[in-house]
């Protein structure tokens, strides 16, 4: 009862206000024509000052509890709004800035600390209850995500200050209310038509469901819409389970080259503290008798290793991608992706108290300094094994460190899907996803369905084999034209996953989408 009546309410609220923005606006264009009339007129120049912004409901559900899995299943409703605004200084300068608001009206567990733990939580409930979602999140949200200066002229550019910021491995995330952001400064410069340069330093990070900028990341802090995350749990936190282990950022590097037909781009990331990550990927449209099909090629490959003091442990990934897609009709396109990471190992004496477990992995690890096992290891348990009489245990890694966009599901690679994929996964092994894409001829619907098979770990120490399954499929109730969309937006995105080539346990998720555009 108490769901439906947030339902109702935060529906009414989203109606109100965007049908309040939708009257405005059509109010408003005989009174912009005429203003443009009396400026051409006069030859007054056009207004420096523009807007846009978003109201976005959002409804998310989980299925969590099955045969052989535990916890509360979960749901949340939120509505929000993001309003953004940029002022154009002359000589190439902006000024620019994006406040965003949310609040799902749910009482007393509408601010994100009512979601600590503690005992006797309410907004906590034990199975069979259902939990909130705070991945929406299922709370109050107020911040000025975005807060710039930028520059534009002669090839080079710059952005100063809070901005959503794009790269493969730190990028907008706007999978839920609203996208991450960054606090920082940005600079590009392009060479010549082929050629294009970037560098980036960015201090702090504010996640998609937090109101601030801080100097963690999704590994080394406690962020209460991932409360699974934070410091690895075979590495002791000194400052407690959850307080975050501060490092200042990242610094990036970008070399892109453009030509017909192929785009390629080397990447590199310093994240401090953490890890540095080389990183390559390129896109080959194949020409010929088949141009109408519109085939091409892509690859992608990258090596990553620990760097400073290693907060998170030891890293040392390798790993690479290959894709390929093509139009099979004028609607309708096809992908096939492939990711390969192998496994790295290490022969290592435990400390005292910690022991390998065939069906746990690390048992004992991270509970006080002396108990420390610093590497980066999967999340599938299978990390080690005991090598018997010898008193020596191997040690499994290899996964790839993705500070900035782990347990998101939008990092780079080829086989990542909607809810899942081997970065998230810290892992190593092998994955393959295939997808099919409809695009309807007057571009007002959309619809994605894939299947991505996941092999993870090796037979050395275990393998976790999983699929996943999704559709995303979103609908524009107005005529879609060239540049931005004003106007509503329905969206619905379903996904699920099992284990052991379909059995349990089983994992439903599915968000729903309703937005207005302004």
């Amino acid at each position: 009862m108490k769901m439906i009546q947030r339902f109702g309410v935060a529906l009414a609220m989203l109606l109100v206000v965007t049908t309040s923005f939708a009257s405005a606006a059509t109010q408003d264009t005989p009174a912009k024509k005429m203003i443009v009339a009396q400026e051409s007129a006069s030859k007054k120049p056009a207004s420096r000052f523009s807007y846009k912004g978003y109201v976005r409901s959002y409804y998310f559900t989980r299925q969590n509890a099955s045969a052989g899995q535990k916890g509360p299943n979960q749901a949340a409703w939120n509505t929000g709004i993001s309003l953004h605004g940029e002022y154009n200084a002359g000589g190439g300068f902006t000024l620019g800035a994006t406040y965003f608001y949310a609040n799902p009206l749910n009482g007393n567990c509408s601010l994100a600390a009512n979601y600590e733990p503690s005992p006797g939580n309410t907004c906590l409930p034990a199975p069979p209850g259902i939990a909130a979602d705070n991945t929406l999140p299922d709370f109050q949200m107020s911040t000025l995500y975005e807060a710039y200066v930028k520059y534009q002229g002669n090839g080079f550019g710059a952005t100063l200050g809070n901005q959503v910021f794009n790269s493969p491995w730190a990028n907008s995330s706007d999978s839920r209310l609203k996208p991450v952001a960054f606090q920082g400064g940005d600079v590009t410069y392009k060479l010549n038509k082929n050629w294009n340069l970037e560098g980036a330093v960015f201090s702090k990070f504010e996640g998609r469901a937090e109101s601030a900028f801080e100097n963690s990341t999704l590994l080394t802090g406690y962020y209460v819409d991932a409360p699974s995350l934070g410091s690895e749990g075979n590495i002791f936190n000194p400052n407690g389970k959850n307080n975050a282990m501060t490092n200042s950022g990242f610094g990036y590097a970008k070399v892109g080259y453009a030509a017909k037909g192929l785009a390629a781009d080397l990447y590199y990331y310093g994240f401090n503290n953490i890890a540095t990550l080389a990183w390559f990927d390129a896109k080959y449209s194949i020409p010929g008798f088949m141009a109408k099909y519109k085939p091409f090629v892509a690859v992608q490959a990258g090596s990553e290793q620990d760097t400073g003091s290693a907060l998170i442990g030891k890293i040392r990934a390798t790993g690479y991608g290959l894709q390929a897609g093509l139009s099979i009709t004028k609607n309708v396109d096809f992908t096939v992706g492939y990711n390969n990471v192998p496994a790295k190992s290490d022969t290592v004496v435990l400390p005292a108290g910690v022991s390998c477990s065939a069906a746990h992995g690390l048992v004992g690890a991270g509970t006080s300094a002396a108990t420390n096992v610093p590497y980066l290891l999967a999340e599938n348990g299978y990390n080690c094994v005991s090598n018997g009489a010898t008193g020596t245990t191997t040690i499994y890694y290899g996964g790839f460190a993705s500070p900035y966009t782990d347990s998101y599901a939008t990092d780079p690679f080829f086989t990542t899907s909607m809810t899942q994929g081997m970065v998230d996964r810290r892992t190593y092994g092998q994955g393959v996803k295939f997808a099919l894409m409809f695009n309807s001829t007057d571009k007002r619907f959309h619809a994605i369905v894939s299947r991505a098979l996941y092999a993870d770990g090796t037979a050395a120490v275990g393998l976790t084999p999983t699929q996943e399954t999704d559709l995303d499929a979103f609908y524009y109730l107005n005529k879609v034209g060239k540049g931005a969309y004003h106007g509503w937006l329905v969206r619905d995105r379903y996904g699920e996953r099992t284990e052991q080539f379909g059995g349990l346990p089983l994992f439903k998720y599915n968000r729903v989408q309703v937005e207005y555009d302004f």
